[in-house]
């Protein structure tokens, strides 16, 4: 039962990581309201707190997997279109997870009530990381565009 719980998982992760990578750009930006960081975010400070920047790097790139975007050390800001693409590429990624999210209460129809739980919690927590990482990077981004839109003045 464990094998088909860990394959049926396998499958809405990269399912879901492929047909997001598929949709066009105007649906994924249509979930604007989703991807704009909340006033308790503090324009990403909180995520400072949580030291984003020295683990980040150990989370996994689904990106390579389905041929998606440009890689974490790949872009460079040079000019609106740059900052374009990555806000795209990031509000992409942080849809895909929510996305994964999503399908866990189907696990209630073929296991007990309290594994049902556990594969909402799994969800959260396997998909949490990402989330927040795509959070903490738009915040710089945003820091960023900013600074380069003040030096085209």
């Amino acid at each position: 039962m464990i094998t088909k719980i860990i394959i049926a998982w396998v499958i809405i992760h990269i399912g879901v990581s492929v047909l997001v990578s598929q949709l066009p750009a105007s649906m994924v930006l249509s979930f604007s309201k989703l991807y704009q960081l909340k006033k308790w975010e503090r324009n990403g400070r909180v995520y400072e707190r949580l030291k984003i920047r020295k683990w980040k790097h150990v989370l996994p790139e689904a990106r390579k997997w389905v041929n998606q975007g440009k890689g974490k050390t790949a872009v460079q800001l040079r000019n609106e279109k740059d900052f374009q693409a990555l806000d795209l590429q990031t509000s992409r990624s942080e849809l895909s997870h929510w996305a994964q999210i999503l399908p866990s209460p189907l696990f209630f129809f073929f296991l007990p009530v309290w594994a049902g739980w556990v594969m909402i919690l799994y969800a959260i927590l396997f998909n949490m990381p990402f989330i927040i990482v795509q959070r903490y990077n738009r915040s710089r981004l945003e820091r960023f565009r900013k600074i380069y839109q003040k030096k085209q003045r």
